[in-house]
Formats: structure tokens, C-alpha cells, sequence
């Protein structure tokens, strides 16, 4: 059946506005569930100590870093959107910039890992440099100097001593002075986007679009570095030891994969509710499906480049992740994700009508985002049993995990679901708006 052809005269003046009463019990449940975990948390940090505090800061890192990848994909998509001057994607790129600005709420939320008890059975190479650098203090020296010491007589320390250039604490453009330099990038880019998708609103005028692709264009290098260099000092280094050239990469493609999903049970809840029924139709579900699918076969492909590269090489400080990842239980979720993040996936996008059906595509993305929980779980999570020196895994601590899980994007999905309000649901005088209402692919 034919789609009706959109003119400025079947929009409403102004755009559409969300109203959150009527999406109520959705907010209202991510509110609620934001405020329990936050109160568990909150527990979990102030009242427990010993092994339980420091297996609870690997479920507030697991829950950090899976928010992160969701808006730094949202990020993600406005750029590629703006840089490659697609049309398609205007109806929806407003619901891209408001998941990309949730970066300063989560910026907030990662204070803890900033705090040195939270990092101490997280990061055990920052315990080195504290040590180095109280040995430092006494002899005179520099920090390097006195870790330089220290690994003549633990060999193990030669690695992390090659290292100091990057991973440090203390000189430099430190771990410390990237944490807050990843936020800022990211909270610069986001809000300037916004702002001039915003300011279109008003004016109309195509300038914006202009600038707002200039700016994307010259600011995909760094979004790409500052994604690549967060995962890197978040999770590679939970062991300092280990390296691999896929790893932004790999993160990059859950990010855009998870991100798209996202999307996806947005347009189809908004327009549940009545919202975007002019601008977005089963067209736009094709092509996000697409997307997702694309998404899908490229994030098996850097998988496997991954594995593929390390199995090959067999160097033992690289061969340790998925040795960790092959033992006991893990054996049995590094199966799964290899059939439940691409082989699943990969059958079900195939056909081009499922992709155009909203109620086929929730369930989709509903398993899209379980499986990438379940992968960021499988690369956070397993480094604690053996830094905790507990075994392969810890007993009841997945109560922390889903404590922290909830706490982490029940806040932040309230706070974005609630930021829908402040703007029209879609740039309301983007020249290309009709050009995306009519697409036809």
C-alpha cells in the first residue's frame, strides 16, 4: 500500500512535543527502578567492605560502561547522520541528540570510579603506581624510577614499567585528566549538535545543516579516539597486561549496534503513543533494520578478527582473556554470545518484511539489547573472581550487578525519557524534513 505524500501542510506548526503523562508508566518505571538501584548502590558503596565492596565495583563499571556505549552510539548516528548528508534519518535525529546529551548525567554517575577504594580491585596496576609513589616520596625519585625499582624484583612489572608512558596516575596527560577529557569531548559534541538542530527549529535556515555537517566531519576523528581510549582505560586495563588493536573497534560496533536497537523501541513506543505517525513510517524501519543488520555481520566480523588474531599469535599475555573467558561457566556464555549476538540476529534481519514490521522488530531489539548486556557483562565481569583471588567467579554477586544495572540506566533512561519534552520530537524545519517523511528506499 502507497504512502500518503507529506507536505508542510499535514505537520503540525512548531513540530511535535512530547507530553510525558502520556508515557507515564514507561518513565515512571525507569524512575522507580533508577531510584531502588541507586538505594542498593548507595548500600553497596557505604556499608560493605572487603570482597563485597570490591565485587560491587565491577557491577557499577559493567553498568557505566553499558550506558556509555548506548549514548556514545547515539552520538554516533547524529554524526554519521550530518558527515554523509543523509536525508532519511532527519525524522529521528532529534531522538539521537537527546540520547547523546544523557553524557553529562552519566559523567556524574561514574564519579565513583574516580575514587581510589573503587578502583583498587578494579585496576590493579593503579595499586602499583601508588606503592611506586610512595616508595618514590622516601627515596627522592620519580614514581617511574621507583616502579622501575619494584620490577627488578617482580618481573611481572616489567610490562606495566613500558607501559608508564600511557598508563600512569600521576604525570602527564594521566588516566585521571582522560576520564574527564572523554566526558568533555563527548558533552561538546553532543551539545552542539543539538544546539543547531535547535536553533533550526527557529529560524529555518539551512546554515545549520551546513555547520552541523562541517562540525561532524572534523569531529568523527576524535569521537573515535575518545571511544576507543575510554574503553581502553576503563576495561582493557582491569588487566594491564593485556592488549588488542580490535578493541575500539569491537566496542565501536556494540555501541552503534545496541544504539540503533535503541532507537528502533523508541520510534516504535513514541509512536505508540501517537507521536512521529507523519514523519516515520515502515520505510524508516527498513532502513534502521538495515543498520542493524549491517551492525550485526560487522561486529561478528571484528569478533572474530579478534580471536582469530590473538589465537594465531599465541602470546600468553593475550591469550589470557579468552583463556579466563573458556573456563567453567564462562565457556558456556562465550558459546552463547557467539549464537545469540550474530547468528540470531544475522537470521532474523535477513528478510526485508520482518524489518519492516515494528511489533517483529521490538522483539529483535529487545534480544539485541539483552545480548549486548551480556557481552559487556562477558568483558568486565569475569576479571573479578581472580583479582578478588575468589575463584573463577563470585558467589551472590550478581545481586550487585543487577543492583548497579538498574540503578545506572534506570536514571539515566528516567532523565532521557523526561528530556524528550524540552524539544520538538523531530527538527521541525530541517529543509530535508519532508525529503525524510516520503523516503522511500
Amino acid at each position: 500500500m502507497g504512502h500518503h505524500h507529506v507536505t508542510f501542510e499535514d505537520l503540525p506548526q512548531g513540530g511535535e512535543k512530547f507530553e510525558p503523562a502520556k508515557g507515564g508508566k514507561l518513565i515512571g518505571a525507569f524512575g522507580a527502578l533508577g531510584a531502588l538501584g541507586l538505594a542498593g548502590s548507595a548500600y553497596f558503596f557505604l556499608f560493605t567492605k572487603d570482597n563485597v565492596f570490591g565485587s560491587f565495583a565491577y557491577s557499577w563499571l559493567f553498568a557505566v560502561f553499558f550506558a556509555f556505549t548506548i549514548i556514545c552510539g547515539g552520538c554516533f548516528w547524529i554524526m554519521l547522520h550530518n558527515a554523509s548528508n543523509s536525508g532519511w534519518g532527519v525524522a529521528i535525529r532529534r531522538l539521537w541528540e537527546q540520547l547523546a546529551n544523557m553524557i553529562l548525567p552519566l559523567a556524574i554517575l561514574s564519579i565513583p570510579l574516580l575514587i581510589p577504594a573503587v578502583q583498587k580491585p578494579l585496576y590493579e596496576w593503579m595499586n602499583h603506581h601508588r606503592e611506586a609513589h610512595h616508595h618514590a616520596v622516601e627515596a627522592g625519585t620519580s614514581v617511574y624510577e621507583a616502579l622501575h625499582h619494584m620490577a627488578e624484583s617482580n618481573p611481572h612489572l616489567h610490562v606495566l614499567t613500558a607501559k608508564y608512558g600511557y598508563l600512569n596516575i600521576y604525570e602527564g596527560f594521566s588516566w585521571y585528566s582522560r576520564f574527564a577529557f572523554y566526558f568533555f569531548v563527548l558533552w561538546f559534541i553532543a551539545s552542539k549538535l543539538r544546539s543547531r538542530s535547535v536553533k533550526q527549529d527557529v529560524d529555518g535556515d539551512i546554515k545549520h545543516t551546513i555547520k552541523a555537517r562541517q562540525f561532524s566531519c572534523t569531529w568523527l576523528l576524535f569521537f573515535a579516539l575518545t571511544v576507543t581510549f575510554a574503553a581502553v582505560d576503563w576495561v582493557q586495563t582491569l588487566d594491564y597486561a593485556w592488549f588488542s588493536t580490535m578493541w575500539g573497534v569491537y566496542i565501536f560496533a556494540g555501541c552503534a549496534w545496541s544504539s540503533m536497537a535503541v532507537t528502533i523501541l523508541l520510534v516504535t513506543w513514541l509512536k505508540s503513543l501517537g507521536y512521529l505517525k507523519q514523519v516515520v513510517t515502515e520505510e524508516h524501519f527498513h532502513l534502521m533494520g538495515k543498520l542493524l543488520f549491517a551492525f550485526t555481520v560487522f561486529w561478528a566480523y571484528i569478533a572474530f578478527s579478534q580471536y582469530f588474531l590473538i589465537w594465531y599469535a599465541n602470546i600468553t599475555e593475550e591469550t589470557r582473556f579468552y583463556l579466563t573467558r573458556n573456563t567453567e561457566g564462562w565457556r558456556y556464555v562465550s558459546i552463547f554470545i557467539v549464537v545469540g549476538h550474530f547468528v540470531g540476529p544475522f537470521l532474523a534481519l535477513l528478510s526485508q518484511a520482518r524489518k519492516k514490521k515494528p511489533f517483529v522488530m521490538v522483539g529483535v531489539c529487545l534480544w539485541i539489547l539483552f545480548m549486548h548486556v551480556v557481552d559487556l557483562y562477558w568483558l568486565v565481569i569475569p576479571e573479578r573472581g581472580p583479582s578478588l583471588s575468589v575463584g573463577v567467579t563470585v558467589a551472590g554477586a550478581w545481586i550487585g550487578d543487577v543492583v548497579a544495572f538498574i540503578g545506572v540506566v534506570g536514571t539515566v533512561g528516567f532523565l532521557f525519557l523526561r528530556s524528550l519534552a524540552n524539544y520538538s520530537l523531530y527538527p521541525c524545519r530541517d529543509p530535508r524534513l519532508l525529503e525524510s517523511a516520503n523516503v522511500i528506499n
